[in-house]
């Protein structure tokens, strides 16, 4: 029939002229500065790695303000000369030291805290003879000391610094046979540390400190060297 030789005509000419094109637009020239670019190549970022993020200290998460809560425990070194030194005391300088605290963690390095510390310092016998006291026994010592301290810290990576300046409750107490008595002070006190920081998860944080604390007006000086265990009560703000 006549229609069938147009149609032939037709898909002749498209499979004749499709290849054609195809062909010509593979070889088109470009002006030279103008010749098209690859998207560049940007691989892919690397699988985050908890092991190593908490061996340089570093998390996912920045750090937020928040409210902490610290305790500290370890023992102390008391330094100073023994009390009735002539009738050869025998004198613990070794004590223990305790801490309670809270703080506010802010975003910056600097953090402000109220500490209150009680530090079993010192204890001892000495062996009294007949004096104008009385009959001579055995005289037993014991010094111990409250501590109130506002103060501030500072993290630098590890390295934690800290300073504060309260006052000491200062008490000594003797027994005597018979006989019980105290004395107490009150002096201004001073504290100045250093620790390191040994474990930071996401709320918690332990540190190894050493610690001086000095208080001049009752002549007591001691070190401590303590275990501090930091934890957020309250976060503010989100990670």
């Amino acid at each position: 029939m006549s229609y069938r030789r147009p149609l032939a005509s037709t898909l002749a000419f498209v499979c004749i002229a499709l290849p054609a094109t195809v062909r010509a637009e593979e070889t088109t020239t470009w002006p030279p500065g103008l010749e098209p670019v690859p998207p560049p190549s940007i691989p892919p970022p690397p699988p985050f790695d908890a092991k190593a993020a908490a061996a340089t200290g570093e998390t996912r998460s920045s750090r937020v303000s928040s409210l902490e809560i610290t305790a500290t425990i370890g023992p102390s070194v008391v330094f100073g000369d023994a009390a009735n030194p002539e009738y050869s005391p025998s004198l613990r300088r070794v004590g223990v030291f305790g801490e309670l605290g809270v703080a506010y963690r802010s975003r910056y390095f600097i953090d402000p805290f109220l500490a209150v510390s009680y530090a079993q310092l010192a204890s001892g016998q000495a062996e009294m003879p007949n004096g104008p006291w009385g009959a001579g026994g055995m005289l037993d010592q014991r010094l111990d000391a409250w501590l109130v301290a506002p103060g501030i810290t500072a993290d630098l990576w590890r390295i934690r610094l800290r300073a504060a300046l309260g006052f000491a409750i200062v008490v000594e107490r003797y027994r005597y046979p018979g006989e019980d008595h105290s004395t107490t002070q009150v002096p201004l006190a001073h504290q100045l540390g250093l620790g390191f920081n040994v474990l930071d998860v996401r709320r918690f944080r332990l540190d190894l400190e050493a610690r001086y604390v000095g208080a001049p007006g009752a002549d007591i000086t001691f070190l401590t060297f303590a275990a501090v265990m930091r934890g957020d009560l309250i976060e503010f703000g989100k990670r």
